[in-house]
């Protein structure tokens, strides 16, 4: 291991995969590290979500994160926190530090038994091999992947801070904190509280509103770590250096929940949903989630289909109060709804552009207020439920 300050990575196959593709990624810093995690609000929940939230809580420092790929090692019972135990002290061994400086993320087919003789093997072969190099990182960014077609990695340089950091997800993503599990790490020092605060704010806006199947995991989770290795450490919120972070953690956030979508398992066009003239973000937040998640809309998409109707009547399949005579809807910014009144429009030319471009976008106007918020999502294609109907076996 290279005895700089900067982020280490490393992969290595323990043979979770049935493509024998590397499945395990270890991340350490030798430096303790500052943590900050937002998680599944699923009620059944994977093993390692709940000690990585007892960490969370118990406000520890954190030194090194396993991850693997394959076997989420969910509805496993005591055997399941077992193995999330040793795995921890397997870890913390061959790094020489405490258990739970360590942090576990599994992801995969849920009910199988983690078997943590593989774990031992990936973590002897993977930890010697720690390093602070772009393939070294690209290579982790691969190890935790299973149904993606490719790595999602996004680095970002302010002159007074580094951020770096990578996902995985395609399939059951419908977050609320996809299987989606993202690491960030950066070296601009501030306390957790404002740690936790930057993330939960950048996955509010980012993550919690894309959806690929309407599936919600059991082991998501959004991890950011400083090793407060900077020049300047942050204080407070209104810290113009905070600000600046908060911006680029967001930004960061966003471009890896939108590839999470384009990546979606059998995914050929992004939609993209903007609500406006809500009342307030939540309420706006809501309706765009709602259309994202709409199974009969997003078979229109497939379809190039200009059904505007289908995501209209989401917007009335939710909590929140709006005036069917004040909505204005728009597709791909071809006026299609006038104070609830239908508008004539080239249904031909707008299946053709949806077709060429494989992009939706629905805007729709409440006139309720100045509130506004944006969501993502993809078509439900025939492979999707190609793919989804085999994946056990």
């Amino acid at each position: 291991m290279s005895n700089n300050n900067d982020f280490q990575f490393s992969a290595s196959t323990c043979g979770f995969k049935r493509t024998k593709k590397p499945d395990l990624a270890v991340v350490y810093s030798s430096i303790p590290c500052t943590y900050a995690g937002v998680f599944t609000k699923n009620q059944v929940r994977a093993a390692c979500v709940d000690e990585n939230k007892a960490l969370l809580k118990q406000k520890k420092q954190i030194k090194a994160i396993v991850v693997n790929s394959g076997n989420a090692n969910a509805c496993t019972g005591k055997e399941g926190v077992r193995a999330v135990k040793k795995t921890q002290a397997i870890a913390a061994g061959l790094l020489n530090i405490k258990s739970n400086e360590v942090l576990v993320a599994s992801t995969g087919i849920i009910g199988v038994l983690l078997d943590v003789d593989k774990i031992r093997l990936g973590l002897e072969d993977a930890i010697p091999k720690l390093s602070t190099s772009d393939k070294s990182l690209r290579d982790s960014a691969k190890a935790i992947l299973t149904t993606d077609r490719y790595e999602k990695i996004v680095i970002k340089k302010h002159k007074s801070f580094k951020l770096v950091g990578f996902t995985k997800g395609a399939g059951m993503i419908h977050p609320d904190m996809a299987t989606m599990l993202c690491f960030f790490f950066t070296n601009l020092a501030m306390p957790q509280k404002l740690l936790q605060a930057a993330l939960k704010e950048a996955v509010d806006d980012t993550f919690n509103v894309i959806s690929v199947d309407g599936d919600m995991s059991t082991n998501d989770m959004v991890i950011l770590l400083s090793n407060n290795n900077s020049d300047k450490q942050i204080q407070t919120i209104q810290d113009p250096l905070y600000i600046e972070f908060q911006k680029t953690l967001h930004e960061a956030c966003n471009q890896l929940a939108k590839e999470i979508v384009i990546d979606g398992e059998g995914a050929n066009t992004l939609i993209n949903i903007k609500i406006i003239g809500a009342k307030n973000n939540k309420d706006a937040r809501e309706i765009a989630r709602s259309i994202s998640t709409s199974t009969l809309f997003k078979c229109a998409v497939f379809g190039s289909d200009p059904n505007w109707g289908r995501a209209v009547a989401r917007v009335g399949a939710t909590s929140v109060k709006i005036n069917q005579d004040k909505l204005d809807v728009f597709f791909n910014n071809v006026k299609v709804l006038k104070n609830g009144n239908p508008i004539s429009f080239d249904k031909q030319k707008l299946y053709k552009q949806i077709k060429k471009s494989k992009e939706v976008n629905v805007r729709v106007d409440l006139k309720l207020g100045k509130a506004f918020a944006s969501a993502a999502g993809c078509d439900l294609s025939l492979d999707y439920v190609k793919f989804n109907s085999g994946y056990f076996t």
